[in-house]
């Protein structure tokens, strides 16, 4: 299996410091890279992810009696830790990347190649609206506002136009063909770029989506609650409009905090973690 591989992992092992017997939440746990490694010095964790795809992944690859997997969204972090836990824990750790098999598996729409679906929901039998849904049933303005505020694409406006006018033709159902409406319209003004040009446009719709703001901001307002004094939370962002949610509301409270970008080398081994973003920090304790 070809494991996604965890970004800036030794700043999340420094940052954390897990030891024997310390509870930790890994409420975006992935393929469990992350949990792995915490586990290794012996701390108990709390896996959460709902993806039930990578929930069994990470299942299978962790042989430990200390991890406890859990299928569920970070944002129900407080009703999954009453019904799980039910004592402050020591740390939590969110990763906002997808893992490499959500990237490029058909069927599930994050995949610019996607032959098969734009669907993009993380659990499909939770959750009603797919990006299939928002790409064809949103007007003009309610794209333009998509593309422009999330990715803040340039070419919102004409990308709208553009993908509107396709599927009058017939509906857009899978991720090749969007990627292709948005690629024609680039070469049609000989617009050149050193990403693919779709790359704004899926992340948008992949945060909208999976209502991906509305749920860190849910998180950040609950996570505080049940964290022991001196506890630490960790935050992994790929994109700027997560990290500027963070950073924001670090600052509304005064946290101590601290900042790390992956080095060089780890870019170079890793390209998935050229973007990443790790903030942590103390928050003031808040019994429930």
């Amino acid at each position: 299996m070809n494991y996604h591989e965890p970004v800036l992992l030794s700043e999340v092992i420094s940052e954390l410091n897990p030891s024997p017997h310390k509870i930790f939440i890994d409420a975006t746990c992935g393929h469990g890279g992350h949990s792995q490694a915490l586990l290794s010095h012996g701390a108990i964790i709390y896996g959460i992810d709902a993806d039930k795809t990578n929930l069994k992944i990470a299942t299978n690859r962790i042989n430990n009696k200390n991890f406890y997997p859990i299928l569920g969204n970070f944002k129900d972090i407080i009703k999954i830790w009453k019904k799980h836990i039910n004592n402050p824990v020591d740390g939590i750790l969110v990763d906002l990347g997808l893992s490499n098999n959500q990237q490029s598996e058909s069927g599930r729409g994050f995949s610019f190649n996607d032959n098969l679906s734009i669907d993009m929901r993380l659990n499909p039998d939770k959750q009603k609206i797919s990006a299939e849904n928002i790409i064809n049933t949103y007007d003009e303005e309610q794209l333009y506002l998509l593309f422009s505020k999330i990715s803040q694409e340039k070419f919102s406006r004409p990308l709208a136009q553009q993908i509107i006018k396709a599927r009058q033709q017939s509906p857009i159902k899978t991720g090749q063909r969007l990627a292709s409406i948005i690629k024609n319209y680039f070469d049609l003004k000989h617009i050149s770029t050193h990403i693919n040009p779709a790359t704004k446009i899926f992340m948008a719709l992949r945060i909208e989506t999976n209502q991906e703001f509305e749920n860190l901001n849910k998180f950040l307002n609950d996570s505080q609650k049940i964290i022991k004094k001196d506890g630490k939370i960790a935050i992994i962002s790929f994109h700027s409009g997560e990290d500027r949610i963070v950073k924001n509301y670090i600052n509304k409270h005064n946290f101590k905090t601290s900042r790390f970008l992956p080095s060089l080398n780890e870019i170079k081994n890793n390209h998935l973690s050229r973007s990443a973003i790790l903030r942590t920090y103390t928050p003031i304790k808040q019994n429930l």
